[in-house]
Parts: C-alpha cells; sequence; structure tokens
C-alpha cells in the first residue's frame, strides 16, 4: 500500500501545478478555496476527438456546487530539461488557447497539434521524442481558473509510437485499450473495526474512512519498453487522496500498486478537538490519469 504525504498536484502558486509551498500544513488540510481536480470524459483522447472537463473546488464551506471556471489548452511545452508538469508560459495568455467559460464544465475538441507540442511526434531535423511517463503516456495539460485559483488537469493523449519497430507499432495498435476513469463504488467509516455513523463523532476521536472500487478499474494495458524494444503487458495502479477542512488524516495519500488486486484503500482521521461540521473529500486517480471524487460531512460532537 502507497501512503505518506506529497506536494499538491493540482493546486498552483500562484498558479503552477505540482507547486505548492511547505508551510507547515498539511496538504490534506482545507482551509480556502482550493481546485482538488480536474476530470477529463473520458480521460484519454485522440487529437480531434471530444473531452468533457469538469472540476472539484473544496472550500471550507464544503464543495463549490457551480464553479464559474475559465477553460483553456496549454499551447506551449516546456523544455526537455524542465522537471515542471506544465510550462509557466502557460500561466499567461500567450501561450494558451481558450476553450470555453465561465462555467462549471466545458467540451472541447483535443487538439490536432497535441501530440507533435506535447507527445512523441517531432518536426523533421533530428528532434528527440519527448519522453513518455512509466506508463508510455503523453499528456496534454489543460488549464482552469476559478476566482483567484489557476490549476491544470492532465488530458492523455493516444499517439503514435516514436522509434518503435513496426511489428510493434501493429501490436500496440491492435492491443493497447485507451484509459476509462475510474469510479468510487463505496465509502465506508469504521472506529476499532466496527462500522460507525458520521452524524456524531465524538471530538478527538479516530475513525478510519475505506474508499472502495471495481476490480476492473485497475485496467490492463500495454507499454512500448524502448530497451526491449518490445511490447509488455501492465497493470494501473490506484492511488487516493484525502482532505477535511479540519482534524487530520493518518496519511494525506494511499492506495495500491499495479501487482495489489486488492480494490480498497483506507486511512485513519481524527476529528478535532472542536465541535462542529467538518467536509471531507476523497480523491481517486488512476495511474494513466484517470480521475474520480467524492465529498462527504461528518459532525463532530463533544
Amino acid at each position: 500500500m502507497m501512503s505518506g504525504r506529497r506536494l499538491a498536484i493540482f493546486t498552483l502558486l500562484p498558479a503552477l501545478a505540482a507547486c505548492r509551498p511547505d508551510l507547515g500544513e498539511r496538504e490534506s488540510l482545507v482551509t480556502s478555496e482550493r481546485v482538488l481536480a480536474v476530470r477529463g470524459e473520458p480521460p484519454e483522447s485522440r487529437p480531434g476527438e471530444p473531452v468533457t472537463y469538469d472540476l472539484l473546488v473544496a472550500s471550507p464551506d464544503g464543495t463549490l456546487v457551480d464553479p464559474q471556471a475559465s477553460w483553456a489548452f496549454c499551447a506551449q511545452a516546456k523544455p526537455l530539461a524542465d522537471n515542471s508538469s506544465v510550462s509557466a508560459d502557460c500561466l499567461g495568455e500567450t501561450a494558451v488557447r481558450p476553450i470555453g467559460g465561465p462555467s462549471a464544465t466545458v467540451t472541447a475538441t483535443t487538439p490536432e497539434d497535441t501530440c507533435s507540442l506535447f507527445g512523441p511526434d517531432v518536426p523533421p531535423g533530428g528532434f528527440r521524442p519527448r519522453d513518455a511517463d512509466v506508463t508510455g503516456g503523453h499528456y496534454q495539460p489543460v488549464r482552469a481558473r476559478v476566482g483567484g485559483i489557476t490549476a491544470f488537469g492532465m488530458e492523455r493523449i493516444t499517439c503514435n509510437l516514436a522509434d518503435a519497430p513496426i511489428d510493434a507499432v501493429q501490436e500496440y495498435l491492435a492491443r493497447y485499450p485507451p484509459n476509462h476513469n475510474p469510479t468510487i463504488a463505496s465509502l465506508a467509516a469504521t472506529s476499532s473495526g466496527a462500522p460507525v455513523s458520521t452524524d456524531a463523532v465524538p471530538a478527538g476521536s479516530t475513525v478510519t474512512f475505506e474508499l472502495a472500487w471495481a476490480a476492473a478499474d485497475a485496467e490492463p494495458f500495454v507499454v512500448f519498453d524502448r530497451e526491449a524494444q518490445a511490447i509488455i503487458d501492465a497493470r494501473e495502479s490506484l492511488r487516493a487522496s484525502w482532505f477535511a477542512t479540519a482534524g487530520e488524516f493518518e496519511d494525506d495519500r494511499t492506495g495500491r500498486d499495479a501487482t495489489d488486486p486488492e480494490t480498497t484503500t483506507e486511512s485513519a482521521w481524527t476529528a478535532p478537538p472542536e465541535p462542529g461540521r467538518v467536509f471531507l473529500w476523497a480523491v481517486l486517480r488512476d495511474s494513466r490519469g484517470g480521475v474520480d471524487f467524492i465529498e462527504w460531512a461528518v459532525e463532530v460532537v463533544p
């Protein structure tokens, strides 16, 4: 099981994915409006295919029901030596393509040149193809702005294989399945191993939340192994990020790796010492960029 603290993926400083300063505050603690996730449906697309995007915006008073976001595609690839998720140029207006809003959702066509900008397709001249992630994927950044918050989602794009033998290309095209978003099947609460209600949780007590998904959500797929020059079988891992407006999670992120057949993950949450309503969220992600999320509330009593 994966666990531990990490930097935020979608909350930006002032607007750059995967860049949040360490101010001594748990990543899981929501003390102001924050974008916790940007989701594409479908989460993987080819150039020219339509995708519908939405987002999860959390606040100390719960989820924003109808967040009015301005949406744009990032149109500037980051330098090959840059380890950031998105080019800093996409924080401005000269390196993006507006696609809609203000609205809570938007449907947009994946750009025709996305595999050239962010994938393995390169122009003539001996340029090196862009590296894929560990799952063989490339991603089109999608920018959402809500008030003073800027966030990026990452739409996986289906591109050609670069520098692969023809038999590997043919096998890949025949066997590779596009990604689907995972679905949170249930959320359970227990204390000392026994089911509990979240309608009245004593202040300072500990509740374990368990998130479940279907076995099919850990999807099989194939990857081109460049060292072996062959197509290999792979399977998705899944991870959950946990958030709350008060109290403290034992682990801000938990999950299952690709070799683990279990379909649940859990994190213990200790209620704050003061009574009141606490809002909580879990964001489930698969290793190919799929997303689902859920919100619930807990009544903390003296």
